[in-house]
């Protein structure tokens, strides 16, 4: 009796965990999006430091999608001459071209750019070309020449187009 109530049990186990599995991915992808803070991109120029290494959701205007990579572009608030640089990581897909000129929020972790001394994000083309990426172009120095946001990026996980 018992050998034929164990293949039973053990299919009911099985079929119990995997409808558990699905529920915990949902689960955690809802947490995902109410983790990322909701940033104003003017409180963003005014109090870069405030951010860094947290999880922010910022809305902008794309003025720039990488025809080389395609894994990075750039965004800007009211003032179209700061903008925010956002970096695709190597599992993320390219940003598609029809992005450029839309309205979107993005959400991601804002990290200061690997190798870039403490108080230089001054007249930092070089750095920031060597830095970023290698296929540089106008808009990255740009970037480097703008008073805030020039050592720091965001490392990207959604967008959503307004």
């Amino acid at each position: 009796m018992i050998r034929k109530l164990f293949p039973v049990v053990l299919a009911a186990a099985i079929l119990t965990s995997c409808g558990n599995t699905d529920k915990k991915e949902a689960n955690s992808k809802t947490a995902v999006k109410e983790d990322a803070v909701k940033v104003e991109f003017a409180s963003l120029i005014a109090n870069p430091e405030n951010y860094i290494d947290k999880k922010i959701s910022v809305e902008g205007k794309v003025v720039h999608v990488c025809m080389h990579s395609g894994k990075k572009l750039f965004i800007t608030g009211e003032n179209p001459d700061i903008r925010l640089y956002i970096q695709a990581g190597e599992e993320m897909p390219k940003f598609p071209m029809e992005l450029l000129g839309s309205e979107i929020v993005v959400e991601g972790t804002l990290e200061k750019i690997a190798g870039i001394p403490e108080g230089e994000g001054m007249n930092m083309a070089e750095n920031i070309e060597k830095q970023v990426t290698s296929d540089t172009c106008e808009t990255a120095k740009a970037l480097a020449s703008q008073p805030v946001l020039t050592d720091l990026m965001m490392v990207y996980e959604r967008h959503e187009v307004k």
